[in-house]
């Protein structure tokens, strides 16, 4: 009997819908409470495009920097921060723009890109080949005992978008408020984004057992928690 086999359909269902959720719910959410669509779109295509970037400088890196053969823990903090600055740079580019900006105005803008990224998981999901049946047994065995590992591609992708609102929304503050506590901010930004980047590499070159749901907590956990961290310093440090 195939592995699939031993999936409830419920479990696929439920993902789906949830995923689905993420990426429609809060750019709609957004754009009623009074965000442009411009910036929702903005959002996501900046993320997007700062993506494939951010692949092609970390591939050449790869391969032309003596870093390549380090550590795991210095190749991971490395590609943590190429990541950051990276993505927030490109995200500046575009802040910038919007001097005297509304909360929400921000708020929409980090929403695009983390709802983009999810529509991006999604479609990944539908085109990508077929999983090694390995990995399909592992996440079977780990999600018949837990939700974690069950739901885990849209628990990682709601905390995610969290994340992104809140360090795009730090990079606004230390960009437009004229305080010396704006350094704070921008340093909190970028810190926290290549942190979670960080630990998601080093975890991957380590060869963590994701399926393994004690691993599965302790992992989304940590993400979950430096996310809510960054969207908490956001809404304590931003003034209109």
């Amino acid at each position: 009997m195939a592995i699939a086999d031993d999936i409830p359909r419920s479990w696929s269902l439920s993902s789906l819908a949830a995923l689905v959720t993420i990426v429609v719910a809060p750019p709609w959410l957004a754009i009623s409470a009074g965000a442009s669509t411009v910036s929702v779109l903005a959002g996501a295509v900046i993320w997007f495009g700062s993506v494939m970037l951010k692949r092609f400088v970390v591939r050449g890196a790869r391969r032309w920097s003596p870093w390549q053969n380090g550590s795991p823990i210095a190749i991971a903090l490395i590609q943590g921060l190429v990541s950051a600055v990276v993505e927030l740079a490109a995200a500046a580019a575009y802040l910038v723009t919007l001097p005297g900006a509304t909360l929400i105005e921000v708020l929409g803008f980090g929403v695009g890109a983390g709802s983009g990224e999810a529509a991006y998981v999604l479609v990944l999901g539908v085109i990508s080949p077929q999983v090694d049946e390995d990995v399909l047994r592992a996440w079977v065995d780990g999600a018949t005992v837990s939700w974690c590992v069950r739901f885990a591609v849209p628990i990682e992708r709601l905390f995610a978008l969290i994340g992104h609102v809140g360090a795009r929304g730090l990079l606004y503050v230390a960009l437009m408020q004229a305080t010396p506590l704006r350094l704070l901010w921008g340093v909190a930004a970028v810190s926290l984004f290549a942190a979670i980047d960080a630990v998601a590499v080093y975890g991957h070159m380590r060869r963590w057992r994701w399926h393994d749901p004690q691993t599965c907590r302790r992992a989304h956990s940590f993400f979950a928690a430096l996310s809510m961290v960054e969207f908490a310093l956001l809404i304590a440090s931003f003034r209109e």
